[in-house]
């Protein structure tokens, strides 16, 4: 293995405008590379630490998702579901037709179409008026995901892809038939077992001192502003985001990924998904037309699956990765990837926003780089 040229990238994030960076990788179960560089405070002073923290923001799915395929293994849940044997609200849905008028729609949501982002939830709130009383009042996720019902979903469940709000609504399908908060569950069966001490819903005192600097890109010249620490998906002190509302740091999110690409068994010997299970993940979902909804000019060869994007074609994408390799990304910039047949587990964590040069040259480069240092 080198990972030289790893290195050598890393190493030139701060002049890319990214403030700090942290790559960890897995193969077989264990780590063999590892490399941060950078400073977790707006001045440049103090070095980023191993333990520091950001806001995983969509990140979160791959959580979610995983707590949900614990719930199917159980037999709790089936994909074919309808999100109506959980949350009654969803049995009477509508559907905004192109010529803008509303009609009742013809197909029932399921589960796997929340797993998928076809269910047709967007990601605005329409009725904003009534959701500011529903957070004056702090309600918890339940609530809010029986809130999305009420708005008009932007296409028939199925036919579509949407990034949206569908894994919050997971997330409460997650309490109802675990009988738990979606925090409480997640702790109990993934985070504690898995010891992700650095990982939660809200942070503590001393975690928050350990919260690094957020920033926003200028992807016109490559340099980063400083702005607010916080996560504006937490709506409520009550809700638990499934679909963003985990922070973390490098050292604990690479555990699930590493569990997963192990096929399911944590280096500390837990069972955190078995090995059929994770093979669900691994396969892409998506009917043609929402596919293509999909890749929108930046994830050619890739579907989406149980747990995010999955790789489908090598031809399309250049990634060295195995076909299924899954995972997701966030608004901050952070990247996991689960390579399950190679045993290999890919988690870098950054924290600035609107930085699309991520997504489309760091991401695939960076997977590019560290498959090419397994092979040296």
């Amino acid at each position: 293995m080198n990972f030289s040229k790893v290195t050598e990238l890393i190493d030139t994030m701060p002049r890319r405008g990214i403030p700090f960076f942290e790559l960890i990788v897995t193969k077989d179960g264990q780590e063999v590379y590892r490399h941060r560089v950078g400073h977790s405070d707006p001045c440049g002073v103090v070095p980023f630490k191993e333990d520091d923290l950001y806001w995983l923001f969509s990140s979160t799915k791959v959580v979610t998702c995983v707590a949900a395929m614990r719930l199917l293994e159980e037999g709790k849940i089936n994909l074919s579901d309808p999100v109506s044997k959980f949350l009654p609200s969803y049995k009477s849905l509508t559907v905004r037709k192109d010529d803008g008028t509303v009609e009742a729609c013809k197909v029932e949501m399921t589960l796997e179409h929340l797993f998928t982002m076809t269910g047709g939830i967007g990601p605005d709130h329409e009725k904003r008026e009534n959701l500011k009383e529903l957070i004056d009042r702090g309600a918890g996720t339940v609530e809010l995901a029986n809130f999305y019902a009420t708005i008009p979903l932007y296409f028939e469940p199925g036919t579509r892809y949407q990034y949206g709000f569908c894994h919050d609504v997971l997330g409460a399908v997650i309490e109802v038939a675990s009988g738990m908060k979606l925090s409480e569950y997640v702790h109990k069966y993934i985070l504690d077992p898995l010891e992700m001490k650095n990982t939660g819903y809200r942070p503590n005192d001393e975690q928050r001192v350990r919260l690094a600097s957020a920033y926003r890109y200028d992807n016109s010249n490559g340099t980063s502003k400083l702005i607010e620490t916080e996560n504006p998906y937490m709506l409520t002190p009550n809700y638990d985001s499934g679909g963003a509302g985990l922070f973390s740091c490098a050292g604990d999110f690479i555990k699930l990924v590493t569990a997963l690409a192990n096929g399911g068994t944590a280096s500390n010997g837990y069972q955190l998904l078995k090995e059929e299970t994770i093979k669900l993940m691994e396969i892409n979902r998506l009917c043609p037309a929402a596919l293509s909804d999909f890749v929108n000019g930046r994830l050619h060869g890739y579907g989406w699956g149980l747990c995010g994007r999955v790789h489908i074609n090598p031809v399309f994408s250049l990634s060295k990765s195995s076909v299924g390799e899954f995972g997701w990304d966030g608004a901050g910039g952070c990247f996991a990837a689960v390579d399950r047949k190679q045993r290999v587990g890919i988690f870098f964590g950054m924290q600035v926003h609107n930085c699309s040069y991520s997504y489309i040259i760091l991401q695939p480069l960076i997977r590019t780089l560290v498959y090419k240092a397994l092979e040296d």
